[in-house]
């Protein structure tokens, strides 16, 4: 028989005694107290399992709406350094892009590569940029326009390096290839999510001069692959060690 049952018969055979049906009172009281510690510990439970990724994104939303309200700089969300997207789903995602630059004519110009920082997308040559220039070029766009929409299926931080070669350049706009570098990377950045509409929070613009070559300059055609951007797809977030 129910602890209700049993407070319901109780109070029947006790008739009109207070004192009878006072002293089952406290049952109520203590299933109360069962109840609520129940729904307690589901809530705990349910919080347990909240999806890091859209956790992830929402903290974006809500910077991006503190910044553009308040007008002031809002830190890059700080996380614990763990992985927001699965190995797996990089793979797929290199895989798929791979895929898509051999049907381009590009594979032997942009290169996909897996490595422990995450998965790096290099741009070498003219693909991007002419020579000493820091703007687009036409026939890059839906490249980068492909590739945003990659980006936009995860959450994952995005560097964008830009590298040249040892060859000095000395003008108005590019003093030295320290800003011809920053440049270039900054105007993918731009295109990213001025054009392509990814938050801006989630990106980070590298310079690198001349100074992490991939080959020797010692030719045209080492030199050529040295002058690149790479973009840069975090495994994990690069901004952790901040949080300690």
């Amino acid at each position: 028989m129910s602890i209700f049952k049993r407070l319901q018969a109780g109070e029947e055979n006790q008739g009109s005694s207070h004192a009878g049906a006072g002293s089952m009172r406290w049952l109520l009281t203590y299933a109360d107290l069962i109840t609520l510690l129940m729904a307690f510990f589901i809530v705990m439970y349910a919080v347990s399992k909240v999806d890091m990724a859209r956790y992830q994104q929402l903290a974006q939303a809500l910077s991006q709406i503190f910044t553009s309200s308040a007008g002031s700089m809002v830190l890059p969300e700080l996380g614990n350094g763990n992985q927001v997207t699965p190995p797996d789903e990089l793979a797929g995602f290199s895989q798929d892009l791979q895929s898509y630059l051999a049907e381009q004519g590009l594979k032997d110009q942009v290169f996909v590569t897996a490595t422990d920082q995450g998965l790096i997308i290099s741009f070498t040559g003219s693909v991007l940029f002419d020579r000493g220039q820091a703007t687009l070029r036409p026939a890059s766009v839906p490249i980068l326009q492909k590739i945003a929409g990659y980006l936009g299926q995860v959450p994952n931080y995005i560097g964008v390096a830009g590298s040249t070669d040892d060859l000095p350049i000395n003008t108005s706009q590019f003093p030295t290839n320290w800003e011809l570098s920053v440049i270039r990377a900054t105007t993918v950045i731009r295109y990213f999510t001025e054009t392509a509409g990814l938050s801006p929070s989630r990106f980070v613009a590298l310079g690198y001069g001349q100074y992490h070559p991939l080959f020797p300059n010692n030719s045209e055609e080492d030199r050529r692959k040295n002058r690149r951007v790479d973009i840069i797809i975090y495994k994990e977030n690069p901004f952790a060690h901040q949080a300690r």
